[in-house]
């Protein structure tokens, strides 16, 4: 009996302590599972919930990071924009048994990555930049025409108050230029640029555009005796000299950029009927209606001027096909010109298509000479005079010429020793000449140039040849 007691105290001993181990062991376990769900609901876990199957215990690793960002943009004024952007993530790694995980897959959270924001950065503008940047200015002396209505400003900068306005044509006078395109003007403030021109501007009507050209005068008018301080001839042929093989620009343009040079703003490079519609619309000069011959060549007349535009006309198209800038003529009469499409020296005679390069292929028998108002009165004498050479070669001498400034005619003129005059010949403006002597005497030779009714002569040149005539006779 005894010995059956002591088993069944034993059986109630060894129940309590299982219960109570049991007890023991689901407080750790529920306390591992709140930690671990502690957890998850904090810091994201990576992977799947379906990630490596069938293993028998899943590890679930959350590292703490720190990251600093910095974002350096480098602009003209040196700005630098730092953005630091820091993210902590504290985890805790745990092993949860499989059988736990299973059962509580349900309240596990999605895998979602960290959301990471893009690290932000200063824009400085180009105004700011302007801004902050220090305008420089140079000295700087001119006096230069507004082209249109414009405004100037108290700072080197559009925005800035307005001190005064200027209307098309307002002489002003530059005292400094800056580097941010603006000249300070001696009346107070800055006016940008491109509102100047160093000479007067054309206010062309837009009616001039038109595509048919405007009927061309077979006679120059009555009096063509005015004046117009717009346009410098000389400074036209002078770029025309320079830049007649740069292929840069079709005919029309070359020629708009030669009047610029002159001082003529304001025209249209569009084609050569748009320029020669503006020209005869601003009253700068007069047309006169040229006729080729039969050869294709032009007669110069008396009263063109280096520095004129000859136009070629197509009468089917109505039109101008060709524009030219006049250099004067050769010591035959022709005219010679510099121009673009084809390009031309202006060191010969002028001879251009017979035809009309169009598909229309009339023959183009007249042409339209541009002439601007000079007034011969009240030409002034250059300041220099033309600089003659001879060449001796047995019984020929070859002449050589030239002049800084532009002429409409010339002569070479022979002088014998007792004082008479025994050559001369209309050079126009050629600026060569051969001659052959057979007296031997002593010779003085001159050129005169004519610029209205003013008379310019050349230094002397003086010679002697021992043949045997009378009198100089052209070289053959």
């Amino acid at each position: 009996m005894k010995k059956y007691i002591h088993n069944i105290l034993l059986i109630v001993v060894s129940a309590g302590i299982s219960l109570l181990l049991m007890s023991c062991a689901a407080g750790n376990f529920n306390s591992a599972f709140s930690n671990a769900a502690s957890n998850e609901s904090t810091a994201p876990i990576s992977g799947s919930e379906n990630s490596e199957p069938g293993s028998s215990a899943e590890t679930t690793t959350q590292t703490t990071t720190q990251t600093t960002v910095k974002t350096t943009a480098a602009t003209t004024t040196q700005t630098t924009a730092t953005t630091a952007t820091t993210t902590t993530a504290n985890t805790t790694a745990q092993t949860t048994p499989e059988k736990s995980y299973a059962s509580n897959a349900a309240a596990k959270p999605s895998a979602v990555p960290p959301e990471t924001k893009k690290p932000e950065t200063t824009a400085v503008t180009a105004a700011q930049t302007q801004e902050s940047r220090p305008v420089k200015e140079t000295a700087y002396t001119a006096e230069m025409y507004v082209n249109k209505s414009c405004a100037a400003h108290i700072k080197a900068d559009e925005s800035s108050s307005v001190v005064q306005r200027f209307k098309l044509n307002e002489k002003v006078d530059i005292t400094a230029s800056t580097d941010n395109g603006f000249y300070r003007l001696k009346s107070g403030g800055y006016l940008a640029k491109e509102f100047l021109c160093s000479g007067k501007t054309v206010a062309f009507s837009t009616s001039t555009s038109q595509s048919d050209a405007v009927a061309i005068p077979k006679k120059p008018p009555a009096s063509t005796d005015k004046s117009s301080d717009f346009y410098d001839p000389a400074k036209a042929i002078a770029y025309a000299r320079s830049n007649w093989n740069n292929g840069i620009g079709h005919c029309a343009a070359f020629a708009e950029k030669c009047l610029e040079a002159g001082g003529i703003y304001g025209l249209s490079d569009i084609g050569a009927t748009t320029l020669y519609n503006q020209l005869m619309a601003s009253g700068l000069g007069y047309a006169v209606q040229l006729t080729r011959d039969k050869d294709g060549y032009i007669n110069a007349q008396d009263y063109a001027f280096p520095g004129d535009i000859i136009f070629f006309y197509c009468p089917t198209d109505k039109r101008m096909v060709h524009a030219v800038v006049y250099n004067g003529s050769t010591k035959d009469g022709l005219v010679q010109a510099y121009s673009h499409n084809p390009a031309n020296d202006g060191q010969r005679a002028l001879n251009y298509s017979k035809t009309c390069p169009d598909d229309c292929g009339t023959e183009i028998k007249t042409a339209a000479l541009f002439c601007f108002y000079r007034n011969p009165i009240n030409s002034e004498k250059p300041d220099s005079k033309p600089v003659l050479s001879a060449k001796p070669d047995k019984d020929t001498v070859d002449f050589t010429w030239t002049a800084d400034y532009l002429y409409n005619d010339s002569a070479l003129v022979v002088i014998d020793e007792d004082g008479d005059e025994v050559y001369r010949c209309s050079m126009k403006n050629s600026t060569s000449h051969s001659l052959r002597f057979y007296s031997d005497e002593e010779y003085t030779v001159y050129i005169e140039t004519y610029i209205g009714d003013i008379t310019v002569k050349s230094n002397e040149v003086k010679f002697r040849l021992p043949m045997a005539n009378n009198k100089p006779e052209e070289a053959q």
